[in-house]
């Protein structure tokens, strides 16, 4: 059995945390997202053997549960603190090779949930740890933001018997793959708008789905020459103004591009 520690030790360290960047700030090339989570769960006693994980992906599948928030609400009453918040992405050439086809999409950044529509993450936009927001702590941020919710194998949440017998049940099944196919399909008029110099994980979305259009670009969330030049060709290609910078209008032409090439590839 893993060793547990209570939300409410996880929530003290990633409050702690907070307060202390503010003061003496820690910049994503030193811990990304990932690292900011084994860090918060070592600080609470899970040995750093046990809880280094290879990325986000990874953590995502050690969860014991995960789902999307209107499910994780549904289940639990709420999204509990401590729970760990996932942007997942569908499957692309972006996704590591050893997760790609098992169903479960591309796990591409995580955060740990303080309560109250507060979270902590590492950001590469923001520069580095910093307190979130966006999410509120019931339902899908629907601009490429917050999609799954795991329950950490690490934490005790204080769930009834037969919360926890549902997440015995649910845990092994494939309640993220709602989130993975809604992400697909999911209206992009709302989507971040990015151009050259943009850093994150909408940059990172992006250099995928190009990817996926035939591009070769390193998904690593820079907006940098390379991905205008690919842009501004997807944008001249499609008729639109050649300017680089993804909007609305080049959002929803990628999707609806990307959504062709991958019926394509399945046929």
């Amino acid at each position: 059995m893993a060793t547990k520690i209570t939300n409410a030790a996880l929530i003290a360290a990633g409050e702690a945390k907070l307060r202390a960047v503010q003061s003496a700030p820690i910049l994503y090339a030193e811990m990304d997202c990932q690292a900011l989570v084994e860090a918060l769960l070592i600080e609470c006693g899970i040995p750093a053997k046990v809880c280094n994980l290879a990325g986000s992906n990874a953590h995502f599948r050690a969860c014991d549960w995960r789902g999307t928030p209107e499910e994780c609400v549904k289940q639990f009453g709420a999204v509990p603190g401590g729970a760990f918040l996932f942007i997942v992405e569908p499957e692309s050439d972006a996704t590591p090779a050893k997760y790609r086809g098992d169903g479960m999409g591309d796990a591409n950044h995580m955060y740990v949930y303080l309560g109250g529509g507060r979270a902590i993450h590492s950001s590469q936009s923001r520069g580095g740890v910093c307190e979130s927001t966006n999410f509120k702590g019931t339902k899908t941020v629907p601009n490429g933001g917050v999609n799954c919710v795991g329950l950490s194998c690490w934490v005790d949440y204080g769930l009834s018997d037969e919360q926890e017998s549902a997440v015995a049940t649910l845990g092994v099944s494939t309640v993220a793959q709602e989130a993975v196919v809604a992400s697909v399909s999911a209206d992009t008029s709302a989507y971040y708008t990015v151009k050259q110099g943009c850093l994150g994980g909408a940059v990172r979305r992006l250099q995928g789905w190009l990817n996926d259009l035939g591009a070769s670009l390193q998904v690593d969330g820079e907006f940098g020459p390379a991905t205008d030049a690919a842009v501004r060709t997807f944008q001249q290609a499609q008729g639109l103004t050649a300017d680089g910078i993804v909007g609305q209008k080049t959002w929803a032409a990628l999707a609806e591009a990307r959504t062709v090439a991958m019926g394509a590839k399945t046929e």
